[in-house]
């Protein structure tokens, strides 16, 4: 196997970042799943449809404030994206990645929270984690892995069909990170979105 030395995929470590989960809580979901579930199903890229994501979440703590929040914050187990960074994505191949509307409130359930999110539905798997190419793999769960939280550029390989369009989207068996182009990560860098979504390179590796 040799590396290829072109073209450049990114991995985000948001989902293993734990300074993105924010205090908000959700009423139950018309689909009779539970928050984490949802969460799990997200993250492992299942197409869902914006019923089984809250509509609207609230400020779990009565004693705090919540100001505007970052371009990309875990909320009430759903990945939620400002606005800026909702632009950003649809000028890209989603594939059956899908944002829908969510509306942010304080403890009150009343006040609303500045800004305009949307919940971000990653529905687009591809086969492309290298396992036996990547450095400092653990095993997570049955059948799944996982990369640990100080993951640094290179520690993930995958294949060359992750140069293949769409431009988000997660490989499982590995689980907490999830994929995107160079295109769609040069274009939120320009937007100043790198430190929430925590870019990392990948190593691209080719058959002989």
């Amino acid at each position: 196997m040799i590396q290829s030395k072109n073209e450049r995929v990114w991995a985000s470590r948001a989902f293993m970042d734990s300074s993105r989960i924010k205090g908000f809580t959700a009423d139950p979901l018309p689909t009779g799943m539970d928050l984490g579930q949802m969460a799990e199903l997200n993250q492992a890229g299942e197409r869902m449809s914006a019923e089984h994501f809250p509509k609207e979440i609230f400020a779990e703590y009565p004693d705090k404030k919540e100001k505007k929040q970052a371009d990309l914050v875990l909320a009430a187990g759903a990945v939620v994206v400002s606005a800026a960074c909702a632009d950003v994505l649809r000028q890209f191949d989603l594939g059956h990645s899908s944002l829908y509307p969510i509306r942010l409130f304080q403890h009150d359930r009343k006040t609303p929270v500045e800004g305009e999110y949307f919940c971000l539905n990653i529905g687009e798997r591809k086969d492309t984690f290298l396992r036996e190419h990547s450095q400092r793999v653990l095993e997570y769960g049955i059948g799944g892995f996982r990369m640990r939280p100080s993951l640094q550029d290179d520690d993930v390989a995958v294949s060359p069909i992750s140069l293949e369009r769409p431009d988000l989207w997660v490989s499982p068996p590995l689980k907490r990170i999830f994929f995107l182009s160079d295109r769609l990560t040069q274009a939120l860098r320009a937007a100043k979105m790198s430190r929430v979504f925590g870019f990392r390179a990948c190593r691209i590796v080719e058959a002989e």
